[in-house]
């Protein structure tokens, strides 16, 4: 362990790059003056079994990037997905999309890359995944920087998996809602027809069918389609 000063703690030695601080490791150094030597860049994306290709172009910034990254998402979970699942992107990593036979020679028909093979370990640190999901969602703050061009178009044979993880703010959504609809009716049920007995059984089947139809989302939650 590193001694301290004055009773401080050592300084933490800074991340080398901003896609590095967020997980993606593909790189070691980010170029000032990097220069892609490719027109477009195919990007292999994942979300479980499921893929697309983002095609990078050499005159796009990590801005564009990023919110290409966020369309091919949305793209790969589709609409059924983007508003109703209980999940969504918690983290990003890098996969092996084909299996390297020379330097510059790629087995296209690798059959064993369908489902990604993650690069480095599988499990990511929350802290990784709250800067992943910031640049995500702020996709500005990287404007005129190149430093997520630089990792993901280093090497031919590597893509991206997007990683799902459960939304706390969602799932509090969905629990709260129903059980205030749920009162509602029972207070204007009590007040209009004035049966309060009647009212608050009703109100509290529906909050019973509710409950049944929230355990099914949670289980489709888990299937991948």
């Amino acid at each position: 362990m590193q001694a301290t000063v004055l009773g401080l703690p050592a300084l933490v030695k800074p991340y080398p790059h901003r896609p590095y601080a967020a997980g993606l490791h593909a790189v070691r150094r980010c170029s000032v003056d990097w220069k892609p030597t490719w027109n477009v860049f195919p990007l292999k994306a994942f979300r479980g079994s499921s893929y697309t290709y983002i095609k990078i172009r050499a005159s796009w910034d990590d801005e564009e990037v990023l919110k290409e990254l966020s369309r091919s998402y949305d793209k790969l979970r589709t609409i059924w997905r983007k508003w109703f699942s209980l999940r969504s992107v918690r983290s990003m990593t890098m996969v092996y999309v084909r299996r390297l036979l020379t330097e510059r020679l790629f087995s296209y028909a690798d059959h064993t890359y369908v489902y990604p093979r993650r690069l480095g370990p599988a499990g990511v640190s929350p802290s990784k995944n709250m800067r992943l999901r910031y640049f995500l969602h702020h996709p500005e703050q990287m404007k005129g920087r190149h430093e997520f061009m630089q990792v993901l178009t280093a090497r031919t044979d590597l893509g991206i998996e997007f990683v799902e993880g459960w939304q706390l703010a969602r799932i509090f959504v969905a629990i709260l809602l129903p059980v205030l609809a749920s009162l509602l009716l029972g207070v204007l049920y009590a007040i209009f027809e004035g049966n309060v007995s009647d009212a608050f059984t009703i109100a509290g089947y529906m909050t019973s069918a509710y409950s049944v139809c929230l355990v099914l989302l949670g289980l489709l939650n888990f299937v991948e389609f």
